[in-house]
């Protein structure tokens, strides 16, 4: 019986973490809807956060749509330095020395406000007609209104040479 409610109890915690994302967040314009999410893991084995992906439309994918958010909760420490770090070599990698000198400012800027996270933090980065938004734990902690930067900075998954090409394929999925 001890064994049966200890299954119970472990399939119940591991069906509410496969769900940690809403399926849908109001923003100002318009509401984004949850097309996807997966694990992030490193090195295959270590498990980093959970990812998901909202759109305006998720039909568009695998081509991003104008309005979308990714969202992550860590599922370890990292600071706030190489959450700056892994976005300016990203896109570094993903635009042309051009592309990348027209958001510098912008992305220097935006990055800026960014913290150390810890298990079960969370971040939302939303792309909307006002801009850009950087979101920690559902509060608003950065912000910019350049549609180049809004646009340029989903590169960082979404590139050519994105963060991790197992997440990119697994969010671009769509399951509508």
């Amino acid at each position: 019986m001890r064994l049966l409610l200890l299954a119970s109890a472990l399939l119940s915690a591991s069906l509410a973490q496969a769900q940690p994302f809403q399926q849908q967040v109001a923003t100002e314009s318009q509401p984004l809807f949850q097309c996807s999410q997966t694990s992030v893991s490193a090195m295959m084995f270590i498990d980093v956060a959970d990812a998901a992906l909202l759109s305006s439309d998720c039909s568009t994918l695998p081509r991003l749509a104008e309005q979308v958010q990714i969202s992550f909760i860590y599922h370890r420490e990292f600071a706030a330095e190489d959450f700056i770090e892994a976005a300016e070599t990203l896109l570094k990698r993903n635009l042309s020395k051009a592309e990348y000198q027209q958001i510098e400012t912008d992305l220097n800027s935006f990055n800026e406000p960014y913290q150390d996270v810890v298990e079960g933090d969370r971040y939302d980065v939303r792309s909307t007609a006002d801009g850009l938004k950087l979101l920690k734990n559902g509060e608003l902690i950065s912000q910019n209104t350049s549609k180049i930067l809004s646009k340029q900075y989903f590169k960082i998954w979404f590139g050519t040479q994105p963060f991790n090409k197992k997440l990119k394929k697994a969010l671009l999925k769509s399951d509508r």
